[in-house]
C-alpha cells in the first residue's frame, strides 16, 4: 500500500482536450470496495481524500487523507470537497438487516443528492455514483442492459434506485457531470458476504436453499476498481449516462458455489433445503439477532441470493468505458482464498 505510483494519469476525454484527474474524495471508504478503491487511486498516483462514518478496517499509508465524519454533515463534506477534481461515492447503507427505512433513506438518497449539490457548488468535475444492479431486482429476461426496467425488492435496492433518481435531478438542476456505475456480485478479500461463504464452506455448514439455479454474474474487485477508474477518466460523452459492470461470465448460485469449494480443494456442498425452511429459519434469526445486536447468519434477504436471476448485459461499458473483465471466478476464487490465508 505504500507503493508510490506513476504520477496522476491523464484523462482520455474526448472534444475538450486531455485533463489531468488530481485530487479525488472517496466516501464510505470503510466498506468493501471503498477500502480498496482509495489505495488503488493512491498507488495510481492520484491525491486521495477519503470519508467514513468508520474509521478504516486496516491501516491505510500511501497517500489516503482518511477522515472519520458522516456523509450526512454538510459543513464537513463541503470542506473534504474543497479543491476535488472527482468524487468516487461509495457511501451507503447495505448489509445491516436492522436498519430502518429511514436509515436507508437518509444515506442512500438524501445524503447523495446533498452530495451532488456540494460537489456542483465545489466545483467537482465528475461526481462517480456506485450504484447497484440490486435496483433491477429479479432479472426476468436475463441479461439486463441498462434500460431494463427497474424492480427493486427491498430497503436497500429501492433507496438505491431512488437515490440514482435524485442524483440524477440534482445533476441536471446543477450541471453537474455525474456517471452512475452498478456492479454486480462483487467479491475479493475484505468482502463479508466473500467472507461469510468461504467460512461456511470450510466448516461444512453451507446449504443452498431451493434449487439454486438462478444465474449470479460474479465480478472480480479488481475489475470494478478499474471500471470506476474508467468511468472517472473517460470524456464528457459519458456525462449523465448509467453503466453495468461485472465478470466475465454468469452462472448458476450452485456453480458459483461449487468454484469457491473447488478452490478450497472441498467438494461442493450437496444439501438443498426447502424455500418455507429458509424463510423461517431467517425470520427466526433476525428475531434473535435484533435482540443480541448482531448482523444474523441468514436472513430474508439471503432468499434473494437463492432466487433473483442476476445477469447483466456489459456491453456499453466496454464500448464507452473500455471496461473488459479480467479475472474469471475460478481465478478470482483462488486469489481470495490465498489471500485471506495470508492476511
Amino acid at each position: 500500500l505504500r507503493q508510490a505510483g506513476p504520477g496522476p494519469r491523464r484523462l482520455c476525454g474526448r472534444g475538450r482536450g486531455a485533463q489531468v484527474m488530481r485530487r479525488v474524495l472517496v466516501t464510505g471508504a470503510a466498506g468493501f470496495v471503498g477500502s480498496h478503491l482509495a489505495p488503488y487511486l493512491a498507488r495510481r498516483g492520484f491525491e486521495v481524500r477519503a470519508l467514513d462514518v468508520q474509521p478504516p478496517p486496516r491501516p491505510r499509508g500511501g497517500g489516503v487523507d482518511f477522515r472519520v465524519q458522516d456523509i450526512r454533515d454538510p459543513r464537513g463534506l463541503a470542506a473534504a470537497l474543497a479543491d476535488v477534481d472527482t468524487v468516487f461515492n461509495l457511501a451507503s447503507v447495505h448489509l445491516d438487516v436492522h436498519a430502518t427505512p429511514e436509515q436507508f433513506e437518509s444515506v442512500n438518497v438524501r445524503a447523495l443528492e446533498q452530495l451532488i449539490e456540494l460537489s456542483a457548488a465545489a466545483r467537482v468535475r465528475r461526481v462517480v455514483q456506485v450504484s447497484s444492479v440490486g435496483v433491477y431486482g429479479h432479472v426476468a429476461r436475463p441479461p439486463a442492459a441498462e434500460d431494463t426496467p427497474l424492480n427493486p425488492e427491498n430497503d436497500y435496492e429501492r433507496t438505491k434506485a431512488a437515490g440514482e433518481g435524485a442524483a440524477r435531478e440534482a445533476a441536471r438542476r446543477t450541471g453537474l457531470d455525474l456517471v452512475i456505475v452498478r456492479p454486480s456480485w462483487v467479491y475479493g478479500i475484505g468482502c463479508p458476504r466473500t467472507a461469510k461463504l468461504i467460512a461456511s464452506l470450510r466448516k461444512h455448514r453451507f446449504f443452498y436453499i431451493g434449487r439454486a439455479n438462478n444465474l449470479r454474474h460474479p465480478v472480480y474487485i479488481d475489475d470494478v476498481l478499474a471500471a470506476l477508474e474508467l468511468a472517472a477518466e473517460a470524456g464528457p460523452e459519458v456525462a449523465g449516462r448509467t453503466f453495468n459492470v461485472a465478470g466475465p461470465h454468469w452462472m448458476t448460485v450452485e456453480e458459483m458455489v461449487g468454484e469457491f469449494a473447488r478452490a478450497l480443494r472441498m467438494p461442493p456442498p450437496a444439501l438443498h433445503a426447502p424455500r418455507w425452511l429458509g424463510l423461517t429459519v431467517g425470520w427466526a434469526a433476525e428475531q434473535v439477532s435484533a435482540v443480541i445486536s448482531a448482523q444474523p447468519p441468514l436472513s430474508r434477504r439471503t432468499l434473494a441470493f437463492f432466487e433473483n436471476d442476476n445477469a447483466f448485459d456489459i456491453a456499453a461499458a466496454r464500448r464507452s468505458l473500455g471496461f473488459e473483465p479480467k479475472t474469471d471466478l475460478p481465478g478470482g476464487a483462488r486469489a481470495v482464498i490465498a489471500g485471506s490465508a495470508a492476511g
